[in-house]
């Protein structure tokens, strides 16, 4: 289960990596250079939520958890997230818009994984 676990980690992260790269692609061609630091902040949290929430999830495996202690994990993950996200658009100095529309790339790449995992489905990755 580990071991799926982490293929999900590395097939997300890819998927993640290469939404990231071709959309700064897209920016510099049209001329939005200036976006691409906020979009590529915002795809680095969301890969560090990813290696985050599968870390938890592995370390979670096999104890006897209750649906409480999964809660606070998810929800301390959750408010940390939300504070490096707040970071990179505060002190980062970062194109809000480009900032978290590389972090939203995160769940679509998790769902796109996912989905491939479940269904054999091939995704490009």
């Amino acid at each position: 289960m580990v071991s799926e676990l982490r293929q999900f980690q590395f097939r997300a992260g890819a998927i993640l990596a290469a939404s990231v790269a071709v959309l700064a692609a897209i920016l510099f061609l049209v001329g939005h250079g200036s976006a691409i630091p906020g979009l590529l902040a915002g795809g680095f949290l969301g890969l560090a939520n990813l290696t985050w929430m599968v870390s938890s999830a592995t370390r979670l495996m096999g104890r006897v958890t209750s649906a409480k202690s999964i809660q606070a994990v998810a929800m301390v993950r959750f408010l940390m997230v939300a504070a490096l996200l707040g970071a990179i658009l505060i002190l980062g100095h970062v194109n809000p818009v480009a900032a978290v529309a590389g972090y939203g790339l995160f769940p679509v790449a998790a769902a796109a994984a996912g989905w491939r995992s479940i269904s054999g489905v091939r995704v490009p990755a």
